[in-house]
């Protein structure tokens, strides 16, 4: 009995880490003034938390997604968010699944740690380990 091929190729995923911030502004800022404070962290995906039937509606929040490249600026960026426009910041790197289609399914935090406003310098980036500075 002659079996039919099997293909030896499988599509595989990729797992990692990237970046995952979460910004919640002070008071809802009109988009444009939103995407204008956001773009101080470059490099990143970033996604608006507002009504998507309405298009004009103050944004409360934000999400921004991808690589971490250089820590320190973004400390720094975070430093300037948490004096003026943010009430609170989420950030960690965050586990991920990225299917070969290139559907991202995230991890759960392995760990929270609840940081002052000012303790930004002890944001080490630890994988799975998501900062809350509130």
């Amino acid at each position: 009995m002659t079996r039919p091929p099997t293909s030896s190729r499988t599509d595989k995923g990729v797992r990692g880490f990237d970046l995952d911030l979460h910004v919640t502004f002070a008071q809802a800022l009109p988009r444009e003034q939103a995407l204008a404070v956001l773009a101080a962290a470059e490099g990143f995906t970033v996604e608006l938390y507002a009504p998507h039937d309405q298009p004009a509606a103050p944004v409360p929040s934000a999400r921004l997604t991808g690589p971490l490249r250089d820590p320190e600026t973004l400390r720094a960026v975070l430093v300037a968010w948490l004096h003026a426009e943010a009430r609170s910041v989420e950030v960690g790197l965050r586990g991920y699944l990225r299917s070969a289609s290139g559907q991202t399914d995230w991890m759960p935090w392995r760990r929270t740690a609840v940081l002052p406003r000012a303790g930004t310098e002890r944001v080490l980036f630890e994988e799975g380990v998501r900062y809350v500075l509130e």
